[in-house]
């Protein structure tokens, strides 16, 4: 294993990463990553085996509904009901209807399957989750085509800062795949597909 630092220079920890990883413009590369099963996997967050360990990944750019609503908590009521509003105004019910069929596209495209995740290690809220990329064997991203398929919204981070943006895996900048992604999202929405269906 290597001693791997932070590309954005400005956080003073340290990881340990296995030593054959590739880089790729300051992303670690993981081929051969595979979808472990687990609970708590969704349209946008699951667990996954890559590069010598298991974490859960967090899709940068996306946002699938949540796959319940909770009678408990508030805020994630709150937070079911924004994500039916971004997603042409759509109930609380229809949204997790959306969060269930994007979980259930996510693990069609993974399940059984290798591919390719792009991290370096950025985490969710200080929690255990760390945001990446999911690159599939046809080239495409797991995140573009939840968008493409209206089943989740732009609305997380990108890798690095508004101040720092770090490039995409591709190549291109935080604003060329967000511009992107707005693209799918409005051929998502003539075509009526995913959640603007409904």
């Amino acid at each position: 294993a290597v001693l791997k630092k932070d590309p954005l220079g400005d956080s003073p920890k340290v990881k340990l990463v296995p030593s054959e990883t590739e880089k790729v413009r300051g992303y670690d590369k993981l081929t051969g990553a595979v979808l472990v099963q687990h609970e708590d996997n969704d349209g946008d967050s699951f667990h996954v085996k890559a590069g010598g360990r298991q974490f859960e990944l967090r899709l940068y750019f996306v946002d699938a509904p949540e796959k319940y609503l909770s009678d408990r908590y508030e805020r994630q009521r709150e937070r079911v009901e924004e994500q039916g509003q971004d997603l042409g105004g759509i109930s609380p019910e229809q949204a997790v209807e959306v969060g269930n069929a994007a979980k259930m596209f996510s693990e069609r495209e993974l399940k059984g399957k290798t591919f390719t995740v792009y991290t370096y290690w950025e985490q969710v809220y200080d929690g255990d989750r760390y945001y990446g990329f999911v690159e599939l064997a046809d080239g495409s991203y797991l995140g573009t085509k939840l968008v493409e398929s209206g089943l989740a919204r732009i609305h997380t981070k990108g890798p690095g800062s508004r101040e720092r943006p770090v490039p995409t895996p591709a190549g291109k900048s935080f604003h060329q795949h967000r511009d992107m992604l707005y693209d799918l999202e409005r051929k998502a929405k003539r075509g009526k597909v995913g959640a603007w269906s409904l």
